[in-house]
């Protein structure tokens, strides 16, 4: 079994997959809204994370890298700071309860390893319901979904919970190809 998170100070996505049957076998967030500090928070999405920890044989951690970059109109000092606190404590976290240091996916990287592009110009919520739209037709009936009310978006932590999903998809590609080489490890010798 292998786990993906996507951090935030919000909401938690985690998706669990198979590693024997390739299935998703679990997806869902843990909403954290109401708590009011970071060690609140954490002691939330640690008694979780420790749950999973009893009741699943995890071997591999997966976790979304925190936001390294200001993103002009949408990220401030303190937010970053606060949310790389917030990272940093949930992966001890999964470091103390699944006795292994998490292995950290950039969000583009991963997405690129699930096969997503996003048309030049596509901006934070459209590319969030591309996401979410991919990891629905991808997955199938193992995602779960709700629309909100009137139809048009998803219910809150449908986004998460599929950035979790593409977060394990990819650490799962990373270890279907660790050991390989690629075909060209050998110099290439061209003979007349």
């Amino acid at each position: 079994m292998i786990i993906g998170l996507d951090i935030s100070t919000t909401i938690v996505g985690i998706a669990l997959v198979d590693t024997d049957s390739k299935k998703l076998v679990s997806n869902y967030h843990v909403d954290i809204t109401k708590y009011l500090t970071l060690y609140e928070k954490a002691e939330v999405i640690g008694a979780e994370i420790w749950q999973i920890a009893q009741n699943n044989k995890v071997t591999e951690v997966f976790i979304e890298t925190a936001l390294k970059r200001f993103i002009p109109g949408r990220s401030r000092a303190d937010t970053l700071i606060k949310l790389a606190k917030f990272n940093g404590i949930v992966s001890w976290l999964c470091f103390d309860s699944f006795g292994m240091a998490p292995v950290f996916i950039n969000v583009n990287t991963a997405r690129s390893l699930y096969g997503l592009s996003f048309p030049r110009g596509t901006k934070g919520p459209k590319r969030k319901k591309m996401v979410v739209e991919a990891v629905i037709e991808r997955e199938k009936s193992a995602f779960k979904y709700e629309m909100a009310r009137g139809g048009n978006n998803y219910k809150k932590g449908t986004d998460d919970r599929a950035d979790a999903v593409v977060i394990v998809r990819a650490g799962e590609y990373l270890l279907k190809n660790k050991d390989n080489k690629g075909f060209l490890t050998e110099k290439i010798v061209l003979v007349d």
